[in-house]
């Protein structure tokens, strides 16, 4: 039987999570704002990669605010960017010692982050 990956629900993070979340962030210069921490806490906790649309829906912030958030922390190498097979932009949290493959459709992710 295969098992089909889905998305981590959200849950906000706690304050020490979100000190060194916020530490995170400033360290490549970007402003530790509210919807960033969350967009970087929830990339953390799904082992799959997301679109844009499902952080908006998960992390409830308006799909313009995901997006900006999520090619911020992209230009910052906190996250990394992937084109599904029908081009669907998804988004994963870029970590060296984490497989560098979707659990879910097997794709190698970019060598760029690495």
């Amino acid at each position: 039987m295969y098992v089909t990956p889905t998305p981590a629900a959200f849950t906000s993070p706690t304050d020490e999570e979100r000190t060194k979340l916020a530490t995170l962030l400033n360290t490549v210069d970007l402003r530790a704002t509210t919807p960033r921490i969350n967009v970087l806490h929830y990339l953390n906790a799904a082992d799959i990669p997301v679109t844009a649309e499902m952080v908006s829906r998960y992390v409830d912030l308006p799909l313009s605010t995901a997006y900006r958030a999520l090619t911020a922390l992209e230009v910052n190498s906190l996250a990394g960017v992937t084109f599904g097979r029908s081009e669907v932009t998804r988004w994963f949290r870029f970590l060296p010692d984490r497989p560098q493959h979707c659990p879910a459709c097997g794709q190698s992710f970019y060598t760029e982050y690495a």
